[in-house]
């Protein structure tokens, strides 16, 4: 060998560090590609504010998108390199690739590093799964200890910072597997696999030996076969622990299937421990143990098989996803939590917008049980002067038709037309179950014959002619007699089923997540096509990235009711907003419900009306219960007298709700925002789990503890605020002790927030809002924008709409209400505004503005 082949080589292999060294690159118009030892990968900018990553090998990548689906404009990006780095800076974002170890760097506009992947930590590994080759995908990255992790989805674990958390990613009952994390830095990631994921995975087994099981009574519980009776029977496995040093360590207790038990016993002491007829079957948690040995006790039903995996905490956040075709993700940046979902969304798709009646009351049950059922409910609502929009069909209404068949049985639903008309003329929205299994003996599933997933009772939604099929089915038996939404159970579908199925696109091991995707994608595109001016709802229990785009909702499963329970739903909720998906609700009062005592247990009651508190400032207002009566009334004069006042509040709010969801679909917005999101630096803030911002200018703190009176309260910094009942004002940083008697949650307004109101009704369109209120909490320069159309219709998208801007300048105390912008049919052209202004000298000061479109200003 000569000195020129040496230094030929020396320049084109240098030091190989896991086989990924980097050789050379290439710049297309879509960004570059750098030719490694193992294949090619390519950093391509998709957006000014975000970078698509792929490392591709032997096998070909993944042909259908998904996700991605808004190709947008390449932006301008520029490559360069030195001795030790190749650069690509494109908009928002840097991107450095070390010439040495392959190793990518991600800084932001001002050159300040967000996040970098991890030395020797991007791996594709070959694997098989049902005879197919695949890889498994892995990639480490470097975060920083005092970094708060978000997102991921909805999960029952009760976690909120995710920093060393462990998590399972599927599809079940309940929890909501949506591979996208955000960073307290400023920076998101979307694990751009459909297939399972793991979050940072613990290796470490611990052994596990079957100690004894006990039988407990059997209880009955809904499955996709309609209500059956489940053992409870438990059984009890031992294992050792040794620690070679003190430290904190996270744990995984993966259970193989759903469960009733989460229980996890560290010597002596539960770890985790969780009760309900439902618990998903992967469950984490971080603690600090000594060094030493360490005995362990798992409980969970005989029918599952545990295992229990550990690893010591640090600065490694892994993904890594066993049915792989490449390894494939997205890094985003922004100024703000908004700027990143902007850039989500905008490359996975924008969010329609939701009709007004959705963001009223739902009356929903577990079940009403014939038309007249239904109609004489929202009648009693009418009575009682209870507001509500939409009353909810659950399941079984197919009766002799079958399982699962969209098809109301004449015998207690004899004319659908009739009922959902007078249900109409009552002015409640009429919404109903449907699901992906039904009966294949059924008249309705013949259409469906060779679309079933083979060996499964779910239709096999990812053809595009079951799609067809399926829509037209709730077309013909439903949607044709006035149904206004869907709510679509088990979409997952139901806990993980695809996993060793054959489906259109193949391996249910590469799509086990998406299901719920497609599934929403066929409804929406049906009605949309079928009657283009009634705005799809979809209410949905899963989901998947992208799905924001097919007007949907979700909710979280089949949860308990205890307080424990309540609490975890805050922050799955937080952390499943963090996602870029903005319509969310629970099961107010918990699905599995304490039996017959619920009505007049003042125990009971307590945690409902704290649920229900916090119903009112969720996305979506929503009850629910498992045989269940959940109409106020059921629960005594004193809590049906405190719902009413709690419904009145809510549709008091809905000017201020709606321009919030006019925010989410025109300008990418959130409405339940984690307080990550709009005080970052803000350290005290940021860690705070169990309160969040409803809108950008109310701060919502629910109480999770029974009896309380009082509640600790954060007000974050450079700012002030006003308790919303009482107009006091408070300096923000510090921790305050707030009123939470009388049926009150805690609400604080930031100063500089202008907040509309309109009157008590009892549905969403009664009345006009001829007159408002518009409350100014002076203290900062404020700005809102009041956005109104015609309700229910896509006419939005052709520019019918109107916005009247409110603008108040706190240096010259006046405020000047702006030229409407925009009109729509039925569009109130004159109005009374009653104006307070809080906080100006400690006082309210009130005006009356006539407003007839034009700008006028008033001087306080």
């Amino acid at each position: 060998m000569n000195w020129k082949t040496i230094i030929y080589l020396f320049i084109l292999f240098p030091l190989m560090v896991n086989g990924q060294a980097y050789i050379n690159h290439t710049v297309n118009k879509d960004g570059v590609m750098v030719k490694l030892s193992e294949g090619f990968l390519k950093i391509n900018p998709v957006h000014k504010n975000a970078v698509r990553i792929q490392w591709i090998k032997d096998l070909p990548a993944e042909e259908r998108e998904f996700v991605l689906v808004n190709r947008q404009e390449i932006p301008k990006f520029k490559c360069s390199e030195n001795k030790d780095f190749l650069k690509l800076k494109s908009g928002n974002v840097t991107v450095l690739l070390d010439k040495k170890n392959s190793r990518l760097t991600f800084l932001d506009k001002k050159g300040k590093v967000l996040l970098a992947e991890a030395i020797n930590s991007r791996k594709l590994i070959n694997n098989t799964v049902s005879s197919e080759p695949c890889y498994i995908a892995e990639q480490g990255f470097e975060t920083t200890s005092d970094e708060y992790l978000f997102g991921l989805g909805q999960f029952q674990d009760g976690h909120y910072n995710l920093k060393n958390i462990s998590r399972k990613l599927i599809q079940v009952n309940s929890q909501i597997a949506l591979p996208f994390l955000y960073s307290s830095k400023g920076y998101g990631i979307l694990w751009h696999q459909y297939g399972l994921s793991w979050f940072n995975p613990a290796d470490n087994n611990i052994l596990l030996e079957k100690d004894s099981s006990s039988k407990g009574e059997e209880k009955e519980v809904t499955t996709t076969n309609g209500t059956v009776k489940v053992s409870q029977q438990q059984a009890s496995y031992k294992g050792k622990l040794s620690l070679d040093k003190d430290s904190e360590y996270t744990f995984m207790l993966d259970l193989g299937d759903m469960d009733n038990r989460h229980l996890l016993i560290i010597d002596g002491k539960p770890v985790i421990d969780q009760s309900n007829l439902w618990l998903p079957p992967a469950v984490s948690t971080k603690i600090s143990l000594k060094a030493g040995e360490h005995q362990i006790q798992v409980v969970c039903k005989a029918s599952n098989t545990p295992t229990l995996k550990w690893s010591e905490t640090g600065n490694l956040t892994t993904f890594r996803s066993p049915n792989s075709k490449a390894l494939d993700y997205v890094f985003f940046a922004g100024n703000d939590t908004d700027e990143v979902i902007e850039a989500y969304r905008e490359i996975s798709g924008e969010v329609p917008m939701l009709p007004k009646w959705a963001f009223g009351y739902w009356q929903c049950r577990e079940r009403y049980t014939s038309a007249s059922h239904l109609v004489e409910t929202v009648k009693e609502f009418r009575k009682r002067k209870l507001p509500m929009d939409v009353i909810v069909q659950d399941w079984q209404y197919w009766g002799k038709y079958g399982w699962g068949v969209p098809k109301f049985d004449e015998q207690n639903y004899p004319n659908p037309e009739q009922f959902i008309k007078e249900l109409h003329q009552l002015n409640s929205k009429f919404s109903v179950s449907v699901w992906e299994n039904l009966d294949k003996k059924s008249v309705v599933a013949k259409d469906y014959e060779g679309l079933y997933i083979p060996d499964s009772p779910w239709i096999d939604i990812y053809n595009p002619k079951t799609q067809n099929i399926h829509w037209n089915a709730l077309n013909d038996n439903l949607f044709k007699f006035g149904v206004d939404s869907w709510w679509m159970d088990a979409t997952e579908p139901e806990n993980d089923a695809l996993a060793g199925k054959k489906t259109y696109f193949g391996a249910g091991e590469f799509y086990r997540l998406t299901y719920p995707l497609f599934v929403s994608q066929a409804v929406y595109e049906g009605q949309r096509k079928t009657n283009p001016d009634k705005r799809v709802v979809i209410l949905t229990r899963s989901a998947f990235p992208g799905q924001q785009r097919y007007g949907t909702i979700n909710w979280s499963g089949d949860i308990g009711w205890d307080w424990d329970t309540y609490k975890r739903q805050i922050v799955a909720g937080l952390n499943y907003s963090l996602t870029g998906m903005p319509y969310w609700t629970t099961d107010i009062g918990g699905f599995f419900r304490p039996g017959s005592s619920q009505y007049t247990d003042p125990k009971y009651h307590d945690i409902l009306m704290r649920w229900f508190q916090w119903g009112v400032f969720c996305p979506i207002f929503r009850t629910h219960g498992y045989q269940s009566e959940t109409e106020p009334w059921k629960y005594g004069d004193k809590v049906e007298g405190e719902m009413r006042e709690l419904i009145n509040l809510r549709y008091q709010l809905l000017p201020y709700i709606y321009s919030q969801s006019w925010e989410v679909s025109h300008s990418n917005s959130t409405i339940m925002r984690p307080m990550v999101m709009d005080f970052k630096d803000d350290s005290e803030a940021v860690k705070q789990a169990y309160q969040y911002m409803f809108g950008k200018s109310i701060l919502v703190s629910p109480v999770t503890m029974p009896e309380a009176k009082e509640w600790k309260v954060y007000l974050p910094k450079e700012t002030s605020w006003y308790d919303f009942w009482t107009d006091k004002s408070y300096d923000g940083g510090q921790n305050i002790t707030a009123d939470a008697s009388k049926n009150k949650i805690p609400l604080f307004i930031k100063s500089g927030s202008i907040i509309p109101s309109g009157p008590i009704m009892q549905y969403s369109s009664e009345k006009s809002n001829e007159t408002m209120t518009i409350k100014v909490y002076a203290g900062q320069n404020g700005f809102f924008e009041l956005y109104e159309d015609e309700g229910d219709n896509y006419n939005y998208e052709k520019g019918n709409y109107s916005i009247i801007p409110f603008t108040w300048n706190e240096k010259t105390k006046v405020l000047k209400v702006g030229s409407r912008q925009g009109t729509f049919e039925g569009m109130t052209e004159k109005r009374t505004f009653n104006i307070s202004v809080i906080g100006l000298n400690g006082k309210t000061i009130n005006r009356t503005i006539l407003y007839d479109g034009r700008g006028v200003k008033s001087e306080f």
